[in-house]
């Protein structure tokens, strides 16, 4: 317990993660006095790397959307100050995918994928275009939804269908659903849903609305990655802040609330500090959150939603740096996505239950996207699969986790699933067992040890058709209390800065202006 200390402030933001910075970020930009509280010794939740000798490990991004002039991220990282400190580089060719022995390198853009797909696909021409076009409408109606929303324009429901009517569909269906209105053939099904792990359901699952965006987001603004890995957007936003009076502090782990008349006045860590506030913002999951609190404060309406949320999968990450330059060779993949066949439903069920050698998985070399990540003549190399939290009763520990990283099931099981993932690669990057000087292997319980994150989601609440429809407010019954994060605002490192800025605006409009 460090020794007591008080602040005051107009705003308090728990959590570091981009979620919390975001908020935190336009509060300080409209000229309040904000304070974040953030347990780990360094800010951005997922959005956050790791060092050995000489390696730098991007822990989550693959690639940003919308971060280029005329998309959706854009504004946002200028508002906040990153794109005055960070320099984001663009990704093109954006991906390759291999299902069995088919292959096909995606271009960023748009009309260069399209005549891709239709190369591959010939007899599937106009319903590819017709595919992409039903995207596009999507795309319009929700910006036209959002202009209309900034405008202060609210639709009744049945307006909302005869305004906005795309968006409608979309929201209401899966994206297996909304492809088969355009598209028959499963392999182009399989093709064009190469993304399905940036969501973490498989088409079947998956809202329609969510993929289309995605989709259209990366293919018409571009897919980008900021120079210096994900982090240094993290710390860019935290400089915003401190410029602008805020403070941020590391290393304190936020233990209670003090609710006063309905309202909470303060917030206590384990180090002692005691932040006094006007408002409270919370980037940690809203059970978390009612945790800090007490349940004895929150409606039992609230507090069932809480219970009945499903955290979305978790993941299996490999983190090698190799003692060659990969590029070099020929291998110039920023990411590969590997699938043993054209069935993602079944990609994705092996994936549930922790069948390593079967799930989907993706190959990044981020060497590619950052060269100064790893030593010249060296690279980085990372393979990912998404996991089970409770994956051989909870990765061999039965959900004990106190001394976890020492517990010998743990480590041989870890170690099995890594090995089974680096094998798969080793078959496309002959040698690539013996180049490895360093291994690294993170599971769903250093997910939850690093980013606090409920059973290790990587998402937050599953991102299906019925959680989209009926996404959580971040409005809570406390009046002073607003959510942020993937909880809320779904998963993804755009979506969680956007979280940000949807809170920031609602909590600012109870402060004074500065």
């Amino acid at each position: 317990m460090g020794e007591a200390e008080t602040l005051r402030v107009d705003a308090a933001v728990i959590g570091a993660g981009l979620g919390g910075l975001g908020a935190a970020g336009y509060l300080a930009r409209a000229g309040h006095e904000v304070a974040v509280i953030e347990h780990h010794t360094v800010p951005g939740g997922y959005a956050h790397e790791f060092k050995r000798r000489g390696f730098r490990f991007e822990v989550a991004l693959h690639a940003l959307d919308g971060a280029g002039p005329g998309g959706w991220l854009h504004p946002m990282l200028d508002d906040l100050g990153v794109l005055d400190r960070v320099e984001v580089t663009q990704i093109d060719p954006f991906y390759t995918a291999r299902f069995g022995e088919f292959e096909i390198t995606v271009p960023a853009r748009l009309p260069e994928y399209l005549r891709e797909l239709k190369a591959a696909f010939p007899a599937e021409a106009d319903g590819i275009d017709s595919l992409f076009a039903a995207i596009g409408r999507v795309a319009g109606d929700v910006a036209r939804y959002g202009e209309d929303r900034s405008s202060g324009a609210k639709a009744t429901p049945m307006e909302m269908l005869e305004r906005y009517p795309d968006m409608a569909a979309a929201f209401s269906q899966s994206w297996r659903t909304f492809m088969a209105i355009h598209i028959s053939d499963p392999r182009l099904q399989a093709v064009v849903s190469a993304l399905w792990g940036y969501f973490g359901l498989p088409p079947s699952q998956v809202s329609a609305g969510l993929f289309s965006l995605a989709l259209h987001s990366y293919h018409t603004t571009g897919a980008w990655y900021p120079k210096g890995g994900s982090q240094a957007m993290s710390r860019a936003i935290v400089e915003g802040i401190l410029q602008r009076g805020g403070t941020v502090r590391f290393g304190n782990r936020v233990t209670s609330m003090e609710v006063v008349d309905g309202r909470i006045v303060a917030l206590e860590t384990d180090r002692g500090l005691r932040i006094e506030a006007d408002v409270f913002i919370s980037n940690a999951s809203p059970s978390a959150t009612v945790a800090m609190i007490g349940p004895e404060h929150f409606d039992a309406g609230f507090l069932t939603g809480v219970e009945s949320d499903l955290p979305a999968l978790s993941n299996l990450v490999v983190y090698l740096g190799l003692d060659r330059d990969l590029a070099a060779e020929g291998w110039v993949h920023h990411e590969y996505f590997l699938a043993e066949g054209y069935d993602v439903e079944a990609d994705y069920a092996a994936t549930a239950s922790g069948d390593f050698s079967n799930a989907g998985m993706v190959i990044a070399n981020y060497t590619d996207a950052d060269p100064g990540c790893a030593p010249d003549g060296h690279s980085v190399l990372v393979m990912m699969s998404l996991a089970p939290w409770d994956y051989a009763n909870v990765w061999g520990t039965g959900g004990a986790l106190a001394g976890y990283s020492d517990n010998p099931e743990y480590l041989r099981l870890k170690n099995e699933a890594a090995d089974l993932l680096i094998d798969r690669a080793g078959r496309l990057i002959p040698g690539l067992r013996e180049s490895i000087v360093i291994r690294e292997v993170g599971t769903p319980l250093t997910d939850v040890r690093y980013g606090l994150a409920q059973e290790g989601s990587i998402y937050g609440r599953r991102q299906t058709v019925e959680n989209l429809l009926n996404r959580r407010s971040p409005r809570a019954p406390i009046p002073n209390l607003f959510l942020a994060g993937a909880w809320v605002g779904g998963g993804g490192m755009s979506a969680a800065l956007s979280s940000g800025r949807t809170a920031a605006a609602i909590a600012g409009s109870l402060l004074t202006p500065g």
